[in-house]
């Protein structure tokens, strides 16, 4: 999502973009985005389909599977094929992808063998190792704080440009604020803290009510751990409403009076986290990545013991702190000066045009690399060149 935003404000600055995929996702429910188009994919005939996206264009390779670790070495090879053939007909002067997998190495292989510089973007923690970026010329992340811990972890350099969300798909006309909302119920993204806490809100507050959005994770699974766990076994909570996976959050943040957003993984910055301020939304966060720098001082931040940071992210911190939780949270709703100016912070944050600086910084980035206008060069001569059989001319 963040690396579709940029390309697409790259196009509205006048650049040339083509864009080469595959009809997969590293989750199903991506695909939700582009459902109307699944049919159009089955039946297609040939290899290929065009996606129009304005103001961008896709070419994906049609596989069998929309999940991304099932694409075949066959699908691989088409896709590395048609790959090959638009370094060489349209001769980019820039070549932009993410991710690790073995695949994607290959894009970096083959643009550098014809002196195209390569940027690759990253918007996790969980990189390691070198390989994954031994061709890369630039990387590029969406936080100071993601930036500093490859530094210090991996002596990588990247540059930090800031996170891309266009507020005319996630900002609401208008805000009831009744919801204290948490998204994608997962063990990275703190469920079981937040399933504890609702546990007790619903004994002392049952009339403040979480919204739960589902993305990867399931809360009735978490749910359920949890309370086994505590010998009470529940299957939901009278104050907890659980709303499928959406791609319209708009009347979800329309309800939302606080966003909860416990992260025990490294969390590089928080897409919601930006949608939540474009929306004067304040947030309780972890101090974790990069989000104290999304919310700037528009939220709360807990503290938590170090073992509740560490994998599986399973630990649940002692009675002292979710009891501080839940104070904080009957707080957000019966201290109205308090939460105002929470709100009025929130706004300040958010109604900067975020976009439009992170677009500044991406374009004042990749200048450099561009400006070598490595499209212009024989590609032919260089492959020659590079060629340790030493091919006949």
């Amino acid at each position: 999502m963040s690396v579709r935003e940029m390309l697409r404000q790259l196009a509205h600055q006048g650049f040339e973009i083509a864009i080469l995929g595959a009809t997969n996702f590293d989750h199903p429910r991506g695909q939700l985005r582009l459902a109307e188009l699944l049919p159009e994919w089955q039946n297609a005939a040939g290899v290929f389909v065009d996606v129009r996206d304005d103001p961008l264009a896709h070419r994906l390779v049609k596989t069998a599977s929309t999940k991304r670790h099932e694409m075949t070495s066959h699908e691989a090879g088409v896709w590395y094929i048609q790959y090959k053939g638009l370094l060489d007909t349209w001769k980019p002067d820039l070549v932009f992808y993410y991710g690790g997998l073995v695949t994607e190495f290959i894009v970096g292989i083959e643009a550098r063998a014809r002196g195209i510089p390569v940027v690759v973007y990253v918007g996790n923690g969980t990189y390691t190792g070198a390989r994954w970026c031994r061709d890369v010329d630039l990387i590029i992340t969406d936080s100071r704080a993601t930036a500093a811990m490859y530094a210090e972890k991996q002596s990588l350099k990247m540059t930090p440009v800031g996170k891309f969300v266009h507020p005319g798909t996630v900002v609401a006309a208008s805000h009831t604020r009744e919801r204290i909302l948490f998204v994608n119920p997962s063990a990275e993204k703190g469920v079981n803290i937040v399933a504890m806490v609702a546990l007790l809100m619903e004994a002392r507050r049952p009339d403040i009510q979480f919204e739960v959005v589902e993305s990867r994770g399931s809360w009735h699974e978490h749910l359920g751990a949890v309370s086994r766990h505590l010998g009470k076994p529940r299957e939901s909570l009278q104050n907890v409403t659980v709303t499928p996976h959406t791609n319209d959050m708009r009347p979800i943040y329309a309800r939302a009076r606080l966003l909860l957003m416990p992260s025990l993984w490294w969390e590089s910055y928080g897409r919601v986290l930006v949608e939540a301020m474009m929306n004067g939304i304040p947030a309780l966060i972890t101090n974790r990545g990069g989000m104290p720098e999304g919310i700037e001082n528009a939220g709360i931040i807990l503290q938590l013991p170090a073992a509740c940071y560490e994998p599986p992210y399973v630990k649940i911190p002692g009675t002292e702190i979710l009891t501080s939780i839940v104070d904080t949270l009957i707080r957000i709703y019966d201290d109205q000066p308090f939460y105002d100016d929470l709100v009025a912070k929130a706004h300040r944050v958010g109604n900067r045009d975020l976009l439009k600086e992170s677009t500044q910084r991406l374009i004042q980035a990749i200048t450099p690399l561009l400006e070598k206008r490595a499209g212009d060069q024989d590609f032919e001569a260089l492959l020659k060149q590079g060629h340790r059989q030493g091919l006949a001319s």
